[in-house]
């Protein structure tokens, strides 16, 4: 086709040579007219023309004699002088001489890149000057590769400047973040990153090139935006002058020796210059060239190229092994006959053999004669069906006895046309996974320690007896069984011995137990045991149970430690029919009686009885106390600094604190739940949402705090209120608080009551500005779906997880695993007690930035909080 071509062209110009002549002919008669033409256009010479320059060297400036200078700038000069025109400059930046040109103020402009919106607004000539691209500098070793290594980046760019326009839209297509420093030249880009303002530079690669080094930048990767570089023209300019730089250049370039390369040699700007010799000789001489190549190189084209083909092949078989090899999983290719055609790295090390000796060999050759036949079924199964299947296979090595699991994938794999398809698998080991899987099933249910179950599984228990539909509900008894004074051992004699008492507890404790009870090992050194449907009626129920406590009493008390230490036990006992009872209420009822056995100086068993609501009473009190707390300024906010991983203190939170005239101070862990449970949660949240509000107020006219965020616990009482979205709105209205510094902390349990109310009220909130946090994550139950579609800030670890994060392997998966979850939601991860330096390392390094705990300050008065701060 090649040649075909490039007879045709030689043929049309051999044409266009005999009609060369004619053409002559013709052009002296052209040329008569264009001497009218030259004549009546002699207007255009002698015209003063008004150019705006603005200083972007080695492309164009202005010397200090006011003349043009640069490739562009002596280019126009050249043009001029050719053209007997004159002309004047005047400095401006870039933007001003755009908009000078624009409004007819000055006739020409050096250095503009065409674009189409620029287009519509100044005139171009036609023929490009010259042609570039822009480019980004950085210091050395900055790291900037690609488009998406400019988040965070401040990048200085001229202004209005097509680059800015392009690089924005870039960066907002990839969601990129950048901080964009506007300057007014490429040297003052330069400038800005030597002197730190800014990361990286956007240049004209001829600028870079020539300049660049001196501020100690180096050009990265990302190039973009080729552009044409023009004279642009005001509206007003005759349309003459745009034709006549037309027909200066294009003459110009097609001429080596012209002023326009002797001005782009100068600058080092150089452009291939257009070829002397005509190109329908080109293409004739190319024609003669490409026949000859033909010819002679056909033979060792063909032999190159199979060569090269044998190369590719052996290439990319090695590339397909080493793939295949740095897979983790078993890789194989079995013939029709199932002998083994090929296999990868990982077969070689589960057989112990090198590849060589497996291919041409069966299943027989390696497993056990059961597990040999068992994969023969299922290999000619698969290759009878045609049909690809996923199966989980049990394998022996008949070099280990060991039972080891493997998740195949086997299919048939037809290798040429018309032979037999051959098998291929690939095999997972799983083995260690199912291991673990049910290591962790049985962590979930059972004591680690004793063997026993644990609370989990009992509280499972103990709720499907109480919600038994019987209809003859008969009675069950729970029996708390605590160890008296066991602390003594572990002080006295070490948690060694401790736990082998434990040990020795369960072991006793179970055997003495009557058939189907279920003991299970509450926690430290508790056992509770449920003996479910002693019988129809109280009175015989609460003798068998006393019966089997008793019994349990004395397996505890023929036990000894190492230093033959007596050991006893307390039981309390309750009685439970499921009518009237919940679990809680019975863990309750059970506790009670223990804690009289306990008074009772131990080793001896109570049953739950009425007398036991003394301590209800006591209840009742601090409830009616807790009615006047509010009323008498009884109550207090404490706040607690939040830190980032610089130090710097971003925000506070509030934290609740009631102080009684007789009890001193009340935990909060005592009065909350009574304030929820009675309904006095929504005034008292109602005050300390005011309080948090009037503070930041307070802060809003003081420099130092301005920026200062306080969180409120907000209680799922509280937050359930028809009325609260109205009187929070009111508080902030109130108070003149700005609520995009007050965060509103809300619990997993809150979240998933009433997803769609809580999120909808939520959403009315986050119309206000108003941030939300999600407090102690982890501690409850979420729908995580879900929670993606909450408008969620802030993600706060419980501490209970940051507690044992630096010794205990499933906490710190936990929270490694949560700050993850945090970061694909969007959402700013809070570590809640943080007391250690190490956990602060530790959580720096795996992307946790905010704090909160002891190492940072302890919950303190207002007044007190930033003392040092």
């Amino acid at each position: 086709m090649l040649a075909v071509f490039n007879v045709t062209g030689c043929r049309r110009w051999s044409g266009r040579i005999a009609s060369l002549g004619r053409a002559l002919s013709l052009a002296f008669q052209v040329s008569l007219l264009l001497s009218g033409l030259g004549a009546a256009s002699s207007g255009s010479a002698n015209e003063t023309l008004l150019v705006g320059v603005y200083h972007n060297p080695p492309k164009l400036f202005v010397d200090d004699q006011g003349r043009l200078r640069g490739v562009l700038g002596e280019l126009l000069e050249a043009i001029a002088r050719q053209e007997e025109w004159s002309l004047e400059s005047i400095a401006c930046e870039f933007q001003h001489c755009l908009e000078l040109l624009e409004r007819g103020d000055i006739d020409l402009m050096p250095d503009v890149a065409w674009s189409e919106e620029r287009a519509q607004r100044v005139a171009f000539h036609h023929e490009p000057i010259m042609h570039t691209w822009s480019q980004l500098y950085q210091h050395e070793g900055e790291g900037v590769e690609a488009i998406l290594d400019l988040e965070q980046k401040r990048v200085a760019v001229v202004k209005g400047s097509i680059q800015q326009e392009y690089l924005r839209a870039v960066t907002e297509r990839f969601d990129v973040m950048v901080a964009w420093h506007l300057v007014d030249s490429y040297a003052e880009g330069f400038q800005a990153v030597a002197t730190g303002e800014a990361d990286l530079a956007v240049s004209d690669h001829l600028f870079g090139d020539w300049r660049a080094h001196n501020y100690g930048l180096f050009e990265t990767p990302i190039i973009f935006q080729p552009i044409r570089l023009f004279y642009a023209g005001s509206p007003t300019l005759s349309a003459t002058v745009l034709e006549r730089i037309d027909s200066v250049l294009r003459r110009w370039k097609q001429d080596p020796r012209s002023e326009y390369f002797v001005t782009l040699r100068a600058w080092r700007a150089e452009a291939p210059p257009a070829g002397i010799i005509p190109a329908w000789l080109w293409w004739c001489f190319g024609l003669l060239a490409t026949i000859c190549a033909l010819t002679l190189g056909v033979a060792l084209w063909l032999r190159r190229r199979m060569t090269l083909n044998r190369a590719q092949l052996k290439a990319n078989e090695a590339m397909l092994a080493t793939i295949l090899d740095s897979v983790d999983a078993y890789i194989y290719i079995k013939t029709p006959a199932l002998r083994y055609q090929y296999v990868n790295r990982r077969v070689s090390e589960l057989f112990g053999l090198p590849a060589e000796q497996i291919l041409g060999k069966s299943d027989e050759a390696f497993f056990d004669s059961e597990t040999a036949q068992e994969v023969a079924q299922v290999d000619r199964n698969v290759m009878e069906s045609g049909k690809k299947i996923t199966i989980e296979e049990s394998n022996v090595l008949q070099s280990d006895s060991h039972v080891r699991t493997f998740l195949s994938i086997k299919m048939p794999l037809v290798l040429a046309p018309g032979e037999p398809a051959s098998l291929c698998g690939i095999s997972t080991e799983v083995t260690d996974f199912l291991e673990m899987q049910s290591r962790s099933n049985h962590l979930t249910f059972y004591d680690a320690l004793t063997g026993l179950p644990n609370r989990r599984l009992l509280m499972e228990s103990l709720t499907r007896e109480i919600a038994q539909e019987n209809s003859a509900r008969p009675y069950s008894a729970l029996l708390v069984i605590d160890l008296d004074n066991f602390h003594l051992i572990n002080d006295i004699q070490g948690h060694e011995s401790g736990d082998q008492l434990l040990i020795d507890v369960a072991k006793h404790l179970r055997q003495h137990l009557p058939e189907g009870a279920v003991l299970a090992r509450f926690s430290g050194d508790e056992f509770v045991a449920l003996l479910a449907r002693l019988g129809e009626h109280q009175a015989d129920t609460a003798i068998g149970a006393e019966h089997a406590a008793r019994q349990l009493l004395e397996a505890v008390s023929t036990l000894r430690t190492g230093n033959a230490l007596p050991v006893s036990a307390s039981i309390g006992i309750t009685l439970f029919d499921g009518v009237e009872h919940s679990m809680n209420s019975v863990l309750q009822q059970a506790d009670l009686a223990l804690q009289q056995a306990k008074t009772a100086g131990g080793n001896t068993l109570r049953f739950f009885n009425q007398a036991m609501q003394t301590s209800l009473i006591e209840r009742a009190n601090l409830e009616a106390d807790l009615h006047h707390a509010l009323a008498r300024n009884e109550l207090a906010l404490h706040y607690q600094r939040q830190v980032d991983h610089q130090g710097v203190t971003i925000g506070v939170e509030a934290l609740l604190r009631w102080y009684h005239p007789q009890r001193g101070w009340v935990s909060p862990a005592t009065f909350i739940p009574l304030a929820e449970e009675t309904g006095l949660i929504v005034p008292i949240g109602y005050w300390v949402l005011k309080s948090a509000c009037e503070q930041l107020a307070k802060w809003s006219h003081q420099a130092p705090y301005a920026t200062l965020t306080i969180s409120v616990n907000v209680s799922s009482v509280q937050f359930q209120q028809p009325e609260f979205v109205r009187n929070l709105e009111g508080l902030l209205a109130q108070t003149q608080a700005p609520p995009g510094r007050l965060v509103l902390e809300v619990t997993e349990s809150l979240l998933m009551r009433e997803p769609k109310r809580v999120r909808n009220t939520m959403l009315k909130l986050r119309a206000q500005g108003i941030r939300f946090a999600i407090d102690d994550f982890g501690t409850g139950y979420s729908s995580l779906s879900y929670l993606k579609r909450l408008p969620l800030d802030e993600l706060k670890i419980d501490r209970s997880f940051i507690r044992e994060l630096l010794t205990d392997k499933a906490d710190a998966a936990i929270v490694d695993t949560t700050i993850l979850l945090a970061v694909s939601l969007g959402l700013t991860v809070v570590a809640e007690g943080v007391e250690k330096t190490e956990q602060l390392d530790w959580l720096k390094g795996h992307g946790c930035y905010r704090y909160q705990g002891y190492l940072f300050g302890r919950p303190m008065p207002i007044d007190n909080l930033f003392e040092s701060y």
